[in-house]
């Protein structure tokens, strides 16, 4: 009787565990199904996020490049202007225009050495989202060189700056050299060394987000002549510029013969002007 009883009571047992294991198994399914929605979820918002941080840096390369193009046609025409639209690309567009400090120096890089230009050039810039893409340091247009001295090599440097915190797509101009022999002054070489330089120093100090246009307009371009007698033979003349702590040198050739050489040096600064226009 009390075996009978016993397992009865052990059928009952097993039978209720069996109708509670359905619920528990249910239970346990639709937790891990949760569980891997919501690790699906936040992996497609991530994606999404870092998609659209890359849309926007390339709205803002696109529009910074449509800027530096308006700068580079109206340069060295005065009065001439252009107006150009800059998409919203989620970051905040500003103008420095006391910003990068460009210091010239004329020397021999032994006994000679003369500072022919100290200002500042002015920079405009997106300030960007953060995004995980290492792109600091990275050059759209131009390359870290604070002078040329080549026609090959565009005066423009558009390149990011920053850290993790925020990011900067800078637009600024570095100065371009050239040298060439022009005749003879009291019987000497007369060379020309011409060193181009824009800057944006006229410019609104501006502050913009969303879409808005620029006009982009040539103030006034100056010219600033210096005159340096050698009385020895001298075949090359250095200019090194600083440009906002970044330093090259580049090494121009002098006509020269054993009585000396004439150099002339001309500063040819074009001022443009970046201002926010109603369309």
């Amino acid at each position: 009787m009390y075996t009978w009883e016993s397992k009865k009571q052990l059928g009952k047992l097993l039978k209720s565990r069996k109708a509670l294991s359905i619920p528990i198994t249910y239970l346990i399914l639709f937790v891990s199904l949760i569980a891997v929605i919501s690790v699906t979820y936040s992996f497609a918002v991530i994606r999404i996020s870092v998609r659209g941080a890359l849309l926007k840096t390339s709205v803002a390369k696109q529009n910074m490049q449509v800027l530096d193009d308006a700068v580079r046609s109206v340069a060295w025409s005065f009065g001439a202007s252009k107006v150009v639209y800059m998409d919203d690309c989620g970051g905040t567009f500003q103008t420095r225009p006391a910003a990068k400090t460009l210091v010239i120096n004329f020397t021999d890089e032994q006994s000679f050495y003369d500072v022919v230009f100290n200002s500042s050039v002015g920079k405009a810039f997106y300030e960007l989202e953060p995004s995980e893409s290492n792109d600091d340091g990275l050059f759209i247009r131009g390359d870290d060189r604070a002078i040329i001295n080549q026609s090959a090599f565009t005066m423009t440097q558009l390149h990011f700056s920053g850290g993790s915190d925020a990011k900067e797509l800078v637009l600024c101009y570095r100065p371009s050299a050239t040298a060439t022999s022009i005749g003879t002054s009291d019987r000497k070489p007369l060379n020309l060394i011409r060193v181009y330089i824009i800057n944006l120093n006229s410019s609104q100090s501006l502050m913009l987000k969303e879409k808005f246009h620029l006009k982009v307009a040539s103030m006034n371009v100056t010219t600033t002549t210096s005159q340096y007698e050698f009385n020895q033979p001298i075949f090359s003349l250095a200019l090194k510029s600083t440009l906002d702590g970044s330093q090259n040198i580049v090494w121009l050739p002098i006509s020269s013969i054993a009585e000396g050489a004439i150099v002339n040096v001309e500063i040819v600064v074009c001022s443009a002007k970046i201002q926010r226009v109603e369309v």
